[in-house]
């Protein structure tokens, strides 16, 4: 049976609402289409005016199944706690300036895709700095996606061992850009860890940060792996 990719995008006068995107087999994607459809007419963030659902073959031949991150979480009360255990992970990786890498996840909003950030020196090096790098072609591998409430974490981690098993990302930093969703993430070292409090509930920012070290010259290479490079997750 043939593999479909599912995508969904919403918008509302041009101003992205939210997106998601499954792997399914054919006789799920009708399914599918109804569920990631619904998802986008019932958003917090709002009712979508454009909602574009595309659906492609996957050539089964290019998929590579990752065992998914470990996961562990945290135990901080506030933003403040949650900032100083951030920029002390980031300190032990090697990155030069965390604090810099805490200013853009909680400064720099409403981006199609992630930042893609220099590890050592901080620079931003997305070609297009409105759109970001936006991950994609990927899936866990169970068919069942998993009650409403467990959505949020089951699509990141999924989306946090695509982009940490990249051997130039040194790690992944992300806050929902849901307003009520305050738990954030840091992806690292093959672990997912939890960050209760990331931002302050209400609060409608939200972007992700990937970590970037490695030559300059693959940049473009690295980005089209996450884009392009197709992989489901196991073990979720």
């Amino acid at each position: 049976m043939t593999t479909y990719s599912v995508k969904m995008r919403a918008s509302t006068k041009g101003r992205h609402i939210s997106g998601a995107e499954r792997i399914v087999p054919g006789a799920a994607v009708s399914g599918c289409v109804t569920a990631l459809t619904q998802r986008a007419l019932g958003h917090p963030k709002g009712t979508p005016d454009e909602v574009t659902v595309t659906v492609r073959a996957v050539d089964e031949s290019r998929i590579e199944v990752l065992p998914v991150l470990a996961t562990r979480e945290v135990d901080v009360g506030s933003s403040a706690e949650a900032r100083a255990f951030v920029v002390a992970e980031l300190d032990r990786l090697g990155v030069r300036n965390p604090a810099r890498m805490w200013e853009l996840l909680t400064t720099v909003t409403g981006l199609r895709g992630a930042m893609l950030v220099d590890a050592a020196s901080g620079e931003r090096l997305e070609p297009d700095p409105e759109r970001g790098v936006r991950v994609s072609n990927l899936d866990h591998v169970s068919a069942d996606t998993g009650v409403a409430g467990k959505l949020h974490y089951r699509e990141a981690i999924a989306l946090a061992t695509k982009v940490t098993a990249h051997p130039h990302i040194v790690a992944e930093l992300c806050i929902s850009d849901d307003p009520e969703y305050t738990t954030g993430y840091l992806a690292c070292g093959g672990t997912y860890i939890r960050i209760p409090a990331m931002k302050e509930p209400g609060s409608p920012v939200g972007t992700r940060l990937f970590l970037y070290d490695g030559p300059v010259s693959e940049v473009g290479e690295c980005i089209d792996w996450l884009e392009n490079h197709v992989v489901l997750v196991e073990g979720l």
